[in-house]
């Protein structure tokens, strides 16, 4: 009977490990949408360990498998409205229930990376065909400025200089069109 326990003890473990390596990784992004339903607030980072807490508690909930950006965020948005109801109960100035519920589903649906890449993706549809290849040519796994330059009759070094030109379009573009977004 020893062994059998010590086998379930083992599992546990194992279990655990993972459940912690999903919910490191999970850290940052977590802190941002926190943050972003309470934004400039005190408060902020003690919903964060608490939503932890409360992840940790109910780890043996969480079904291996699942969506647990979903679930985590999900705890998290309830610890931020536990925060909003303890703030109305001292009479502080709180957002109503279907705002945070809204910039909730905006910010787990549409993180700020994801944000900007499509930003990005729209940025470099703007582009020429021939700027986008030499795009192409540096970041597809499967090419290169060599190779491209071979093929377009130019040399690596005009294709570098190239590059340098449309990374600092694609840049502006998306400094440009963040700015508009949050103006």
């Amino acid at each position: 009977m020893s062994s059998h326990n010590n086998a379930e003890q083992g599992d546990d473990v194992q279990a655990d490990a993972s459940y912690v390596a999903l919910l490191l990784s999970h850290q940052d992004d977590l802190r941002s949408f926190i943050h972003s339903l309470l934004p400039n607030s005190p408060v902020a980072d003690d919903v964060f360990q608490n939503t932890n807490l409360v992840l940790w508690k109910k780890r043996s909930r969480f079904k291996e498998g699942t969506n647990f950006h979903a679930w985590a965020f999900k705890i998290a948005r309830i610890q931020v409205q536990h925060q909003y109801d303890r703030a109305k109960r001292e009479t502080r100035l709180v957002f109503s229930e279907n705002l945070v519920n809204y910039i909730a589903e905006a910010a787990t649906t549409n993180t700020p990376r994801e944000r900007t890449l499509a930003i990005l993706e729209g940025c470099m549809k703007k582009l020429s065909d021939k700027q986008r290849q030499i795009v192409n040519a540096r970041y597809e796994p499967d090419e290169s400025l060599q190779q491209h330059a071979e093929e377009s009759g130019t040399t690596a070094g005009s294709l570098r200089i190239n590059l340098y030109r449309i990374r600092s379009i694609l840049r502006e573009c998306v400094e440009n069109t963040l700015a508009e977004k949050l103006s």
